[in-house]
């Protein structure tokens, strides 16, 4: 869509150009007006700037929004990329090169550092949550009343044994 756009906007402004070209070669003939024909010569000047202003404008919004979007995007996909791990990784680096310069360091790993454990923290939270909440659903749940439910079981058998005879004319 683009490219037909820019295709569209270069023949106008080459339309533009012979146009003010010709302006130019009928400068020349002595039996015109010359500040006519150059005062019309401006005008079409004027029009092809204000025309690729208009579409510039146009353009550099439609480019900025595809910009913002491609580094939103391009960011995004870094990101989820990323392993959580590397900015420890590179907290160390660092560290190790401030020790190399004989600087003091801003951080201190400690001794039994493992990269692991907090993905096993949330492993062991997440199954914790899973046990909870099935103790609470078995908790929640109705109880079966045994004497309640055989009784209920009699009254809907002595029910379907029950017949009703059809209702007749005579009768109030």
């Amino acid at each position: 869509m683009k490219i037909e756009v820019f295709r569209e906007m270069y023949e106008l402004n080459e339309a533009f150009e012979r146009i003010i070209e010709g302006l130019r070669r009928l400068e020349k003939f002595p039996f015109l007006c010359r500040e006519l024909v150059q005062d019309t010569r401006a005008e079409a000047v004027v029009l092809q700037v204000e025309a690729n202003e208009f579409f510039f404008d146009k353009f550099e919004r439609i480019v900025g929004d595809d910009a913002r979007w491609a580094y939103k995007f391009l960011n995004d996909t870094r990101e989820r990329l990323q392993d959580p791990e590397d900015v420890y990784l590179e907290v160390k680096h660092r560290e190790e090169a401030r020790k190399k310069k004989g600087l003091p360091p801003r951080v201190t790993f400690l001794a039994d550092w493992d990269s692991g454990d907090e993905q096993r923290h949330d492993e062991e939270q997440a199954e914790k949550r899973k046990k909870r909440t099935t103790r609470k659903q078995r908790k929640t749940a109705p109880k079966r009343n045994a004497k309640a439910s055989k009784a209920s079981r009699v009254a809907a058998t002595a029910v379907s044994d029950v017949t009703v005879a059809p209702a007749t004319e005579n009768e109030p």
